[in-house]
């Protein structure tokens, strides 16, 4: 995808604004350089990560042009599921430990620094214990997360708690299924899913 409307800075070697513009319907920029300099050419667009590149005219003797490719990825995709990583439960238990809400504070910072981004925060079990079960814990698990995230400030309106149970493992390590206690914690795990941005 050509990204249209993304801000693009000429930087000299010194890190001083040279020229700034937008790119245009193509996604393509242009801008006259000077002989024997060296300059770093920044792109940037709101919802996308920045990109730069450097380019310079050291011992070119005629006029030529110089080509320079920048990738702006999209910062979140509607679609896109991302491990909350270090957010671990007691056993049996749905509450918030100290260790969790500090990895849920930097949700919430994500959270408000997008004010469109809506999520679905999703918990997962292992397979011990009954499907039914399973299902209920989670389903609790997420929502005292979202709680969380509510006591912090976040609209409720914005996201949406649900629990899979076992229904999603990442492992072969379902019912009956001999595994170690590590296999078992990479199914409980905590995720978020981009539903709008």
């Amino acid at each position: 995808e050509r990204l249209a409307g993304a801000s693009v800075t000429l930087y000299d070697g010194n890190r001083e604004i040279v020229a700034r513009k937008s790119s245009d319907g193509e996604g393509a920029f242009e801008f006259v350089l000077d002989r024997d300099r060296s300059y770093t050419v920044l792109g940037q667009k709101e919802k996308y990560h920045a990109d730069s590149a450097k380019v310079n005219t050291l011992g070119i003797t005629k006029s030529d042009t110089l080509e320079v490719a920048l990738l702006l990825e999209p910062v979140f995709e509607v679609g896109k599921t991302f491990e909350l990583e270090n957010i671990y439960y007691d056993f049996d238990k749905h509450n918030i430990r100290p260790d969790a809400a500090a990895v849920l504070d930097e949700l919430v910072r994500t959270l408000r620094d997008n004010p469109t981004l809506k999520i679905e925060l999703s918990s997962h079990t292992d397979s011990r214990g009954s499907d039914a079960y399973n299902e209920a814990l989670s389903q609790r698990r997420a929502q005292a997360a979202v709680d969380y995230l509510v006591s912090r400030g976040i609209a409720r309106d914005r996201m949406v708690a649900k629990g899979y149970g076992e229904t999603r493992l990442v492992n072969d390590c379902g019912n009956g299924v001999p595994c170690s206690s590590e296999q078992h914690q990479a199914n409980r795990r905590t995720e978020v899913t981009v539903l709008v941005y």
